[in-house]
């Protein structure tokens, strides 16, 4: 089941670029770990939620509450 979050994350990586692949890379982890992610699979950490804000040069707001993009 996809909650906010990860529709947004999915949203945020292709505006600002990113493969799958590049993203998982640019964070240290697997390409399957980020899929787990985006697929709703997986809660994301605080920390890991910040690290991809910073990667996406974005507020993480946008990335938890995606009517706010």
């Amino acid at each position: 089941m996809h909650r906010p979050v990860d529709l947004s994350l999915k949203a945020a990586r292709v505006e600002k670029g990113f493969t799958q692949e590049a993203l998982a890379e640019k964070l240290g982890v697997s390409k399957r770990t980020l899929v787990s992610w985006e697929n709703g699979d997986v809660e994301l950490k605080p920390l890991v939620l910040y690290a991809m804000a910073y990667v996406f040069q974005m507020d993480a707001d946008y990335l938890r509450v995606p009517d706010k993009r």
